[in-house]
């Protein structure tokens, strides 16, 4: 499977996971994650090399992980470190892959990689996520369809005008101004709307709801597949009404080559401690993203089957120019990756 390895994935949103094992296929490999009994994350491989028992079906046992097969034990660090049979030797080779991984942001990152590359000061700024005077929405869900598919979505907000018309649609979008730019390996696809009714979406969030607003949603992709997505709702200028702003993160991490686990939670600046907010927020994250999202990319991609993307010759539109730019991205840096020494390319 061609995935960049040398790079941090959300492996769970931090409550997601407890003093209990949490097992979760990331990458095409079955990876248990858990936490010590200071309260730090590990993951470590969900196999045990002695007969492959998916080791979640055994038990924690201090800081180390007990298969459920024959009870032989695993640190952190992926070492054997107790084997209750015969002479209790511990065969060399006994030993699983343990994966560096950090807690930032209430996020769980983990690396796929080499982990002597694993640098943490490289994970993404998203610290709003986490940041006082703010309020974050959490969600998640398994869309059975290719991580790229669900950049392709999020780069190009054409679509919300047709598959999200009941809560998006707006009379103003065909006066859009849309600008795609690059910098570096970061792409933003940002559109200015100007003097738009309020979208439905958005209209629970207004005194007024008739009034006008300049609608501005912007995008920003970096590898891997890691978007924030920054609305705002303002007045036209020498007009009188309220503004609000509410900031999307959008983080796609491989669970195999044709299912996704899709992160996602909404940031906002208003009403923090009303749950009538979190409520609405919920719901649009359901119909919005799992359902209406989530039906249309899965539906793409049962009609590719097995084909590549590039192998069906897309017909490309001038709202593409986004998303053709995060795949040629994320082509490039797969290649480079590929050709590095063994040693680097994969883990250890």
């Amino acid at each position: 499977m061609a995935f960049l390895r040398n790079a941090w994935y959300v492996a769970a949103w931090s409550f997601e996971v407890t003093d209990e094992m949490f097992p979760r296929r990331l990458l095409g490999e079955p990876v248990l994650i858990y936490r010590t009994k200071n309260g730090e994350p590990a993951a470590v491989q969900d196999r045990c090399p002695h007969r492959f028992a998916p080791l979640h079906l055994g038990r924690i046992r201090g800081d180390n992980v007990e298969c459920g097969y024959h009870g032989l034990q695993f640190d952190r660090s992926g070492a054997c470190v107790h084997n209750p049979h015969g002479n209790h030797v511990i065969p060399k080779a006994c030993r699983i892959r343990a994966y560096p991984i950090v807690e930032r942001y209430g996020v769980l990152w983990l690396w796929a990689g080499d982990p002597e590359h694993a640098d943490p000061s490289t994970i993404s700024d998203f610290g709003y996520l986490v940041e006082a005077g703010r309020k974050t929405v959490h969600g998640s869900t398994l869309v059975r369809a290719n991580y790229e598919l669900i950049n392709d979505n999020l780069m190009d907000a054409s679509h919300t005008q047709y598959v999200h018309m009941d809560l998006l649609g707006t009379d103003a979008f065909a006066r859009s101004k849309h600008e795609v730019t690059q910098d570096g390996e970061t792409v933003h696809s940002n559109y200015v709307i100007p003097d738009s009714e309020i979208p439905t979406a958005y209209k629970d969030y207004f005194a007024d709801q008739s009034q006008r607003v300049d609608y501005a949603v912007n995008f920003r992709w970096q590898p891997t597949s890691l978007v924030r997505n920054s609305v705002t709702l303002t007045p036209p200028a020498g007009t009188e009404g309220q503004r609000i702003e509410r900031t999307g993160s959008h983080f796609m991490t491989p669970e195999t080559e044709t299912t996704t686990h899709y992160f996602f939670s909404h940031t906002r600046n208003f009403d923090l401690a009303d749950p009538r907010v979190d409520a609405r927020i919920r719901r649009w994250q359901q119909s919005g993203l799992t359902e209406q999202d989530g039906s249309m990319i899965e539906a793409v991609q049962k009609e590719m089957g097995a084909s590549r993307f590039d192998e069906l010759r897309p017909v490309l539109l001038s709202i593409d120019t986004a998303a053709v730019r995060v795949r040629r991205v994320l082509a490039k840096l797969i290649t480079a990756e590929q050709q590095l020494p063994a040693s680097v390319s994969t883990a250890a």
